[in-house]
């Protein structure tokens, strides 16, 4: 997706996508925060990270559907989840406190 300059789904689901997830995050935060400018913030940067996530994931099913999952080496494959498995510890160790 990266190496492609490309957007596996249209970028009207694109921003759909975003917005749901902001006015989710914006609520889920704005409930556990007293500024709403923090939770502004938060539930901007949550809703971007997880629409980055979710086309990542749509890009992979398309690729393993195509065959061309073998195509990014193995390298690129294991550094990938390396950085998704230390992403899902701070995020779970963050949310543990809520």
């Amino acid at each position: 997706m990266i190496a492609e300059r490309t957007i596996p789904i249209h970028i009207a689901l694109v921003l759909l996508i975003f917005a749901i997830l902001f006015v989710v995050g914006y609520e889920f935060f704005n409930s556990k925060f007293v500024r709403r400018t923090t939770a502004l913030v938060v539930g901007f940067l949550v809703a971007f990270c997880l629409t980055i996530l979710i086309l990542a994931l749509i890009e992979f099913i398309l690729m393993a559907f195509a065959g061309t999952v073998t195509d990014i080496g193995w390298e690129k494959f294991v550094i990938a989840v390396a950085f998704c498995l230390i992403a899902s510890v701070i995020i779970l160790k963050y949310f543990e406190n809520y």
